[in-house]
C-alpha cells in the first residue's frame, strides 16, 4: 500500500436519518503503538466490492460479495432405496437394497448396498410414519466411495424433536428420519444402521441429486435492506401476537422506539433455485423467540456450492420427510450469507418445521455445517446477530430477554435447539457462541450499525486494539476476548496498511456504510484526514484523503453518531474555541462543524460507547489524572459533566474500546507509565472503573493518542 494517499473524488452521498436513541454508537479512539507484534495470525481476506452496499445502510460482511446462483428453477431428483419391508408393500415385489443382521443384545444392524450418487449429493435415512424411536435407540452412519477409496464412517444425526408439530397438518403424515447429510461429488454411498430393538419397518435411504442449473449468474442478495430498516408494529399488534399473555412474566419485552434495526441482506429462494409448489399454503403464527440450529452438513463447502446444498435439504424435507416446505425459516452459510428458507415472507411469522412443540411461536435459522466438530466463523456469528435483531424486532421482542413465553414454556429470546429438547443441535461450538449472538443482536436492535459494531476489524464480535510497528509503520490488530473467564488478547493480525506518516489514528467504525469498519488517520504534514476503508479480515483498501484539515484541533476523537443521522462523527476542540462536532458525511468528508458545548478543560477525549442506557454516545474527558463523564452527547450540546470516582493516576494512556459483545461490558485499555504494561479496565458502576486485567507486559507496547 502506497504511503502517499490519493485525493478522493467529491461525491454526494445520501444520509439515512434515524432517531438518536436508535442509531447512536460511540466508537473508541485507538492509536498507534510503536512495537512489532508477536504471534501474528494470517487470515484470508475477501476484497470488498466497491459500491456494493447502499450508503448509510447495514450490509453483512460477506453479503456484499456476489455469488454464483441459478437463474431459473432447478428441480432436484431423489431416489429412495428400501432397506426393510414396508407393511403397505406387496410381499416379494419390492427388492430390498440392504441386509439385516441380528445383534447379540436384541437389536439389528442394517447395512445398505453401495448406492450410486449423482451430482453434489445429499443422503438421509427415514422410516415409517408413526414409528417412535428415541434418539439413543438408533444410530446411523454414512460413508462414501470416490474412485477406489472408501471414506471413514460419519454419523448421520437423528433428532426426534426436529420437525413439524405432531398435531399439525404436515406432522400428520411426515416420516421420522436423520438430518440430511451432504456427501458432495462422490461415486457411491453406503449407510449402516444399528438399533437397540428390531429395525423399524419401511427403512429407506434417500439419495438426492440437487440438479444442475441451465444457466447461472453472479448476483447480490435479492432481498435487500429497506430504507426504513424494519416493519413498524403497534403495541396492540405485539400484544395480540403474544397469545394474550398478561403480566410481567408472560409479556413480550417491548422496544421503546418504533424504528427497528435494519433488515440484513438476504438471498432469496429463487437464488438457490427453489421449485415452488402451487398447492403449498404457508401457515402463520407468532414470534416470541428465535432458535439456533445447524444442518449437520460438511464444513468445507465452497461459496458456489450453497444453492445445491439448499436444494438437497429442501428435496429431502419435502419429498422424503413429507414436510410442506424446507423446515427452517432462514439458513446461513459459513461465509456469513443469509438465505431465505421456508416460503411465505421473510418479514412474516411463517410457521416452520424446526423445533417440535414450538414452531407456532418461533422462527429458526440453521447454520450450514456441523458445529459439533467445527468452530463457526465470525461472519456466521455476525449474521446471526443481525438477522435475529431484525426478525425479533418485528414482533417487539428484546433479544436480550431471558424469559419469553413460547407456547407452554419459557425460553430466552435467542436459544439453541438443545434448550427446547434432548438434542446436541446446534453443536457444542455454535451453542457456545449463543451469548455472543445475543449481545450482538441486542446492540444491533438498540440502533448500532452492524459495520460499526464494537470496532471489530478482524471479524470477531469483540473490538480490536489497533497498534503500529515501530520500524515499518504497519498497523497490527489485537482481538480481545474472554478466555477461561479472563480478558485476553485472543488473536493478532497484521494488516496491509503502512502509515508511518500518521500523527493519530481514529477508529471511526463503518464510515463509508459498506458494512466494514474503517480507520481515519490524521496526517502529520497538514493534519488532513486520510480514510482507510476496511475490507474485513483485518485488511483495508488503499488510503484516500478526505477534504478538510484538523490543524490546531485538540482532543480529536471518534465518538459515534452525535447528530442522529446514522453516520459516524468526530468531535474536537480547536485552540481557543469550544468543543465542536464534525459531522461525518462518508466519502465526501464532513459537514460544517457545529458547537457541542462550551470550552472543555482537559487533554484527552476518550469515547466509551454507551456507558448508560439513554441511547446516546458517552465520553470521558481526562484532565491530569482526573476523569469527567459526559453521558449524553446529543445535537445541541453535552449534559453537564460528572466527576468519576476512579482516576487514571499512574497511567499515561487511556483508550476506550466501547462495549464488548462478550458480556456487554464497556472497557478501557490503559498503560502503566512506569512499567508500560497494558491493562484492560472494565466499567464497574456509572462513575467507577473495575479492577484492571493485564493484557501485555512488553515495555515497548506504547499507546499514543
Amino acid at each position: 500500500m502506497s504511503p502517499y494517499p490519493t485525493e478522493i473524488p467529491d461525491r454526494t452521498r445520501r444520509s439515512r436519518f434515524v432517531t438518536v436513541c436508535q442509531q447512536a454508537l460511540a466508537l473508541a479512539v485507538v492509536v498507534a503503538v510503536l512495537t512489532p507484534a508477536a504471534r501474528t495470525v494470517t487470515m484470508e481476506v475477501r476484497p470488498a466490492e466497491p459500491g456494493a452496499a447502499v450508503p448509510g445502510t447495514v450490509a453483512l460482511q460477506a453479503a456484499t460479495t456476489p455469488v454464483t446462483v441459478p437463474t431459473d428453477v432447478v428441480d432436484p431428483t431423489v431416489t429412495e432405496y428400501p432397506l426393510t419391508a414396508s407393511p403397505k408393500a406387496v410381499s416379494g415385489r419390492v427388492a430390498l437394497r440392504g441386509s439385516v443382521t441380528p445383534l447379540a443384545d436384541g437389536g439389528d444392524e442394517v447395512t445398505s448396498d453401495a448406492l450410486p450418487v449423482a451430482g453434489y449429493g445429499t443422503v438421509g435415512v427415514t422410516w415409517a410414519h408413526g414409528t417412535e424411536l428415541a434418539e439413543d435407540a438408533i444410530t446411523v452412519n454414512v460413508r462414501t466411495r470416490t474412485g477406489d477409496a472408501w471414506s471413514d464412517w460419519t454419523a448421520a444425526e437423528y433428532h426426534d424433536e426436529h420437525g413439524p408439530d405432531v398435531d399439525s397438518a404436515e406432522g400428520q403424515h411426515s416420516r421420522p428420519g436423520t438430518e440430511a447429510v451432504l456427501v458432495g461429488d462422490v461415486d457411491e454411498v453406503q449407510v449402516q444402521v444399528e438399533t437397540t430393538d428390531a429395525a423399524p419397518e419401511d427403512l429407506k435411504v434417500a439419495v438426492i441429486d440437487p440438479g444442475t442449473p441451465a444457466a447461472t449468474a453472479e448476483e447480490q442478495p435479492a432481498i435487500q435492506t429497506t430504507d426504513s430498516g424494519a416493519t413498524t408494529r403497534s403495541a396492540a399488534e405485539v400484544t395480540e401476537a403474544a397469545d394474550g399473555s398478561e403480566g410481567a412474566e408472560g409479556a413480550i419485552a417491548m422496544q421503546a422506539a418504533t424504528t427497528g434495526p435494519p433488515q440484513p441482506q438476504i438471498y432469496s429462494r429463487a437464488q438457490w433455485g427453489a421449485p415452488e409448489d402451487a398447492s403449498y399454503k404457508p401457515k402463520y403464527g407468532s414470534i416470541s423467540a428465535g432458535f439456533v440450529h445447524h444442518t449437520v452438513n460438511a464444513n468445507d463447502y465452497r461459496p458456489e456450492d450453497v444453492p445445491a446444498i439448499l436444494r438437497g435439504i429442501w428435496k429431502y424435507h419435502v419429498k422424503t420427510r413429507g414436510w410442506a416446505d424446507i423446515g427452517y425459516n432462514f439458513l446461513v452459510d459459513r461465509f456469513g450469507r443469509i438465505w431465505e428458507g421456508r416460503a411465505g415472507g421473510v418479514d412474516r411469522p411463517v410457521v416452520g418445521a424446526h423445533t417440535l412443540g414450538y414452531n407456532d411461536y418461533s422462527f429458526a435459522m440453521s447454520a450450514i455445517g456441523n458445529f459439533e466438530t467445527a468452530q463457526p466463523t465470525p461472519e456466521l456469528i455476525n449474521a446471526y446477530g443481525a438477522l435475529f435483531a431484525w426478525k425479533l424486532s418485528l414482533s417487539g421482542v428484546d433479544p436480550s430477554s431471558p424469559s419469553q413465553r413460547v407456547g407452554s414454556k419459557y425460553f430466552a429470546a435467542i436459544s439453541g435447539h438443545r434448550d427446547a429438547g434432548k438434542t446436541a443441535c446446534p453443536g457444542k461450538y455454535l451453542y457456545a457462541q449463543i451469548p455472543a449472538i445475543r449481545a450482538i443482536a441486542s446492540q444491533v436492535q438498540q440502533g448500532a450499525l452492524l459495520g460499526q459494531l464494537n470496532g471489530s476489524y478482524i471479524g470477531s464480535p469483540n473490538p480490536d486494539i489497533v497498534v503500529r510497528n515501530e520500524k515499518t509503520g504497519r498497523l497490527v490488530l489485537h482481538d480481545i476476548d474472554k478466555i477461561d473467564g479472563t480478558w485476553r488478547i485472543a488473536a493478532t493480525v497484521k494488516t496491509n496498511v503502512e502509515a508511518p506518516w500518521a500523527k493519530q489514528l481514529l477508529r471511526v467504525g463503518d464510515w463509508d456504510g459498506d458494512g466494514f469498519n474503517d480507520i481515519i488517520a490524521i496526517r502529520k504534514s497538514d493534519k488532513a484526514p486520510v480514510l482507510f476503508r476496511g475490507m474485513g479480515g483485518g485488511n483495508f483498501q488503499p488510503a484516500q484523503v478526505l477534504p478538510g484539515s484538523f490543524r490546531g484541533v485538540k482532543m480529536l476523537a471518534a465518538v459515534g453518531d452525535v447528530t442522529g443521522d446514522g453516520l459516524p462523527d468526530l468531535m474536537g476542540q480547536p485552540k481557543g474555541d469550544v468543543m465542536r462536532v464534525y459531522p461525518g458525511q462518508q466519502l465526501t468528508g464532513f459537514q460544517a462543524s457545529i458547537p457541542a458545548t462550551g470550552q472543555v478543560a482537559g487533554k484527552k477525549l476518550v469515547p466509551i460507547g454507551r456507558w448508560n442506557k439513554d441511547g446516546a454516545p458517552d465520553a470521558l474527558v481526562r484532565n491530569g489524572s482526573a476523569l469527567t463523564l459526559y453521558s449524553r452527547i446529543l445535537p445541541g450540546g453535552w449534559a453537564p459533566g460528572k466527576a468519576m470516582k476512579s482516576t487514571t493516576s499512574g497511567y499515561d494512556w487511556v483508550i476506550g474500546l466501547g462495549p464488548m459483545a462478550t458480556g456487554g461490558t464497556n472497557v478501557l485499555v490503559v498503560r502503566n507509565k512506569a512499567t508500560r504494561a497494558v491493562y484492560l479496565v472494565p466499567k464497574a458502576k456509572a462513575k467507577k472503573l473495575g479492577a484492571p486485567t493485564l493484557l501485555k507486559k512488553r515495555k515497548k507496547f506504547d499507546l499514543a493518542g
